[in-house]
């Protein structure tokens, strides 16, 4: 009997031994196992789920101060006060800016070359330096998957709801245990007594069983030694086997509940990822659509600039020959300080929309990122109405999933009628232990003992059942509407998104011959107003109607590549998997990372 103590000592001792670093790679390895089968049966192909971590350090004091600590600003001189100056009476309307006569040049107030992000736009060789990350659409998607805190999240919920799984099938597995006990019992000396000290020692294995109840196999060892008075020392042990089996209320299917509802969620879970790697690569390619339009409105903007300084110019040498008026030279001025503002404004949209593409990518803000543009082949889907919306009800992920969960509600609610039945349970034990007196380790036939049985529990108070069964049947319907919202809004969406892309189509070729309306206009106006048969208002207008013509092309440009991304989404037809070209291959985290590796290309991370 010793040994067998020793044995449940140093087991303890092992089991007690195991680092967190062990048990996180045991629950790596049976999550991974998983999801490559759940995967690949749901998907038909695995894409990588990690969930990086490390076991921290202790937690410092920090950590558990009930008031944490909130940084409060130093003391400073107030942003706005209200001003205390009077102002004087003074005619209407601006100065003058020029006098009758004014010769000379006009200022210029923006200087086009120290504008940052345009170096790409000028000629000559790279400024001394790091060279700056040059992202296309596809460099861009590659690195926002392997480094998005966003793509991290969705990874780590797949893994948890693994998890979950896991749990579930290690129910129904043999689970060992041990317990030891140690009791120290005594009193004084003007009481009937005993002082000792008792160890008790549980070895065994249970397990759940498939259709309801528990069986356990045990066995108990316990020591007692006296310390003081006239306390009897002795072993006792027994080997015990007891089971308990459900026959009404929770026997069947309903106690495989945890698990088929575990493994189901696991399977809604990876749809949802999937959808999510579908949306995340079309916010990515949107906002890398909309950083290139921003780019061509700089551009736009830039010239529409040369144009209205030409003008000025065109306007001061008519001002000084006395072919035309100094309003004139003033109304072209007055457009130039509009453009050159219009260029800074873009300018800053670009340099904002950069910082707020690199958050999405989970790149350092501080990073020096050039957004290079590429020529794509964009596939116009030619698809009618119904057309479309068939394929949103064969192939979305999502309306499978609310089907699903109409099932789920079904099932809820023959588990809830279940919950209403009279609980009858068989209960059995069987047991062998020693005589008294003998050694813990003679375990004696003749002691067995066994007995079987049956408890009943009348359904005389089933108020919270009857309430759960009642909440089963409201679900019921809740998650049929639910099905019936979405299968009605899929249709809308695929429907939208046809209408999305031909408007964006329509939308191209007005922007197209708006340009080159407003480039004859523009010949037109100069030609008009070099003759000084008009003046330079015609001029003004057309230059402001070709940049607006240039940003409108641009955008819609951008809005039909976006619409066709849309469109292939909202009918579950966008492949992201490693064979769907190359969308698909840049985002196989696993493939892309060794391709990085093989090529020594390290980038920067955020942290």
């Amino acid at each position: 009997m010793r040994l067998l103590f020793s044995i449940i000592l140093a087991a303890t001792v092992l089991l007690i031994g195991c680092s967190p670093e062990a048990y996180k790679n045991s629950a790596d390895r049976q999550v991974q196992d998983i999801l490559k089968d759940r995967k690949e049966k749901t998907l038909g192909y695995v894409p990588e789920t990690i969930a990086e971590t490390t076991v921290p350090d202790k937690p410092g004091p920090d950590a558990y101060a009930k008031i944490p600590q909130s940084p409060i600003p130093p003391p400073t001189t107030s942003p706005i006060e209200p001003s205390t100056v009077e102002l004087e009476y003074s005619p209407l309307g601006p100065e003058m800016l020029f006098p009758a006569g004014f010769e000379g040049g006009l200022p210029i107030t923006v200087d086009v070359g120290t504008l940052g992000g345009l170096e790409r736009l000028r000629l000559g060789p790279p400024a001394p330096g790091q060279a700056p990350l040059r992202f296309d659409l596809f460099r861009a998607l590659q690195y926002a998957v392997q480094n998005s805190r966003t793509y991290r999240d969705q990874m780590e919920n797949v893994y948890v709801t693994t998890l979950d799984v896991t749990l579930e099938r290690h129910l129904f597995t043999p689970r060992p245990f041990a317990n030891t006990g140690f009791r120290f019992a005594g009193g004084g000396s003007d009481v009937d007594y005993r002082t000792a000290l008792t160890v008790t020692n549980a070895v065994g294995v249970r397990q759940r069983l498939p259709y309801g109840g528990e069986i356990v196999a045990q066995g108990l060892v316990d020591f007692v030694q006296a310390v003081g008075g006239n306390v009897q020392e002795g072993e006792s042990a027994a080997l015990a086997l007891s089971a308990s089996v459900p026959l009404l209320r929770g026997a069947g299917m309903i106690n495989l509940e945890g698990l088929i509802g575990a493994e189901r969620e696991l399977i809604y879970q990876i749809r949802n990822f999937e959808d999510f790697r579908r949306d995340f690569a079309i916010e990515i390619a949107s906002d890398y659509f909309d950083l290139l339009a921003q780019q061509q409105a700089i551009v736009n903007e830039l010239q529409s600039l040369d144009n209205n300084r030409a003008l000025t110019e065109k306007t001061q040498a008519l001002f000084a020959a006395g072919k035309a008026p100094f309003t004139e030279v003033q109304r072209s001025l007055q457009n130039q300080y509009r453009s050159e503002s219009n260029l800074v404004n873009a300018q800053d949209v670009y340099q904002n929309g950069v910082d707020r593409f690199k958050l999405s990518m989970g790149m350092p803000i501080d990073t020096d990122l050039e957004i290079i543009p590429r020529e794509l082949e964009v596939n116009i889907p030619q698809y009618t109405d119904d057309q479309a919306v068939t394929m949103a009800y064969e192939y979305r992920l999502d309306l499978k999933t609310a089907w699903d969960r109409v099932d789920d509600a079904k099932r809820g609610v023959d588990n809830a009628k279940n919950g209403l039945l009279p609980e009858l349970n068989l209960v059995a034990d069987t047991r062998v232990g020693n005589h008294d007196l003998a050694p813990a380790s003679h375990i004696d036939g003749r002691t067995w003992t066994y007995e079987a049985g049956m408890d009943l529990d009348l359904p005389l108070d089933r108020l919270p059942e009857r309430n759960v069964y009642r909440r089963s049947l409201i679900r019921l319907q809740q998650a049929q509407r639910s099905y019936d919202e979405l299968r009605d809004q899929a249709a809308l969406d695929a429907r939208q998104r046809l209408r999305a892309i031909r408007s964006a189509q329509l939308s191209l070729e007005i922007a197209r011959s708006s340009i080159e309306l407003a480039q004859r206009r523009l010949e037109n106006a100069n030609e008009l107003l070099r003759l000084g048969s008009r003046d330079s208002r015609n001029v003004v207008e057309a230059l402001q109607d070709l940049t607006r013509a240039q940003n409108d092309f641009e955008r819609a440009r951008t809005r039909l590549q976006v619409a066709i991304l849309q469109f292939l989404r909202d009918t579950g037809t966008l492949r992201v998997d490693p064979n769907a070209g190359s969308l698909g291959h840049v985002l196989d985290r696993k493939y892309q990372r060794a391709i990085e590796k093989e090529t020594s290309y390290n980038l920067p991370q955020a942290g």
